[in-house]
């Protein structure tokens, strides 16, 4: 192996590393919002699947909060013991899906840099989608100027993307949970991982900037989000850097590792 090789390996291994650390954990929602965002706003907003999964990724507590509610209030349908086996349940559905969110924030974080550094381009062609990698370097060559067809030609093929990362293990989860009750309890859920196209739609009639904006008023960001994201974003990163050192000499930041942001 030669010395470039090697390096580009070296690269590769770093961004991987880093990609996953800013992901976070289960319950890092919002750091995951705020990488979802990062790489939207990389490319000019015209990111649309980014910014709707950075909404997902804020909403998936709230949804699964309320199936439990809904399992709980289930006095007609189900007994005591029934309503409490259902909630554990819940509880494991609602880690899986927390985990494909990380899984796919990673991923989603890594595709749009391997397209973007230019040593990395043959690398992004072998691993990514062909539809996945032309509608990259499509977004990453126009940004701002991107056109409709362009945007959602993005949408559909990191929809894609998701449908197949983690897809089959979504019906694998929702049949573990075995819910009783009315599946549109659980459309909210699962939407915020399997984005319909519709939803994408939707927002682009109404502009993604809007969705944008929306995202910025999220009680559930840093303050610091709402008026200047990147920052916010690199805030995160040294963050996460300094996590990762610390680690790597045995002094973890706190006793699960999560990054804490600042409110």
């Amino acid at each position: 192996m030669d010395i470039i090789e090697s390096h580009r390996l070296g690269l590769i291994e770093q961004l991987e590393s880093e990609a996953v650390a800013l992901a976070g954990r289960g319950r890092d929602s919002a750091q995951r919002a705020l990488v979802y965002h990062h790489v939207a706003d990389l490319l000019g907003l015209a990111h649309g699947y980014a910014l709707l999964a950075a909404h997902g990724a804020l909403g998936i507590d709230t949804a699964v909060a309320r199936i439990e509610r809904r399992a709980k209030r289930a006095y007609w349908r189900l007994t005591r013991d029934q309503r409490a086996a259902l909630v554990e349940r819940i509880a494991t559905f609602g880690a899986s899906l927390r985990a494909f969110d990380a899984e796919r924030c990673a991923g989603l974080l890594m595709a749009y840099r391997l397209v973007a550094t230019p040593s990395l381009g043959e690398e992004a062609a072998k691993r990514l989608d062909r539809d996945l990698f032309a509608a990259l370097c499509e977004a990453q060559s126009t940004r701002c100027q991107a056109d409709a067809d362009a945007r959602r030609a993005l949408f559909v093929a990191h929809q894609q993307w998701a449908e197949t990362l983690f897809g089959e293990r979504i019906e694998q989860a929702v049949a573990a949970l075995d819910w009783p009750l009315s599946i549109r309890a659980l459309r909210g859920a699962i939407a915020a991982l399997r984005i319909p196209l519709v939803v994408y739609e939707r927002a682009e009639r109404g502009g993604l900037g809007r969705i944008e904006r929306r995202l910025r008023r999220s009680k559930l960001l840093p303050a610091m989000f709402a008026a200047n994201p990147a920052q916010a974003f690199f805030q995160l990163q040294r963050q996460t850097a300094e996590r990762r050192r610390r680690a790597a000499d045995g002094d973890d930041l706190s006793a699960d590792g999560a990054v804490r942001l600042a409110a």
